[in-house]
């Protein structure tokens, strides 16, 4: 069975997410990053016709970003 070109697009795009971010010493670019991150991998839930793990992964990942950005607000954007 081929693999679909789009999934390969996602996966690869997945790939240089995960990479990228090893280069960022910036917290809050770091934590874009997780959400874009999640965001591609709920859409590659869907692509693979499982839309309930889609929306959880949705869901936890807007969640978890915005919690994160609470977070960095207070302690701050570099580490020390």
């Amino acid at each position: 069975m081929p693999l679909d070109p789009v999934l390969f697009l996602l996966l690869l795009v997945l790939l240089l997410v995960t990479f990228s971010v090893f280069i960022f010493k910036d917290l809050l670019y770091i934590i874009i990053i997780f959400g874009v991150y999640s965001a591609v991998m709920a859409l590659v839930w869907q692509k693979l016709n499982a839309p309930d793990i889609a929306i959880t992964e949705a869901a936890v990942g807007i969640a978890t970003t915005i919690l994160m950005v609470a977070v960095v607000s207070r302690v701050g954007r570099r580490p020390h």
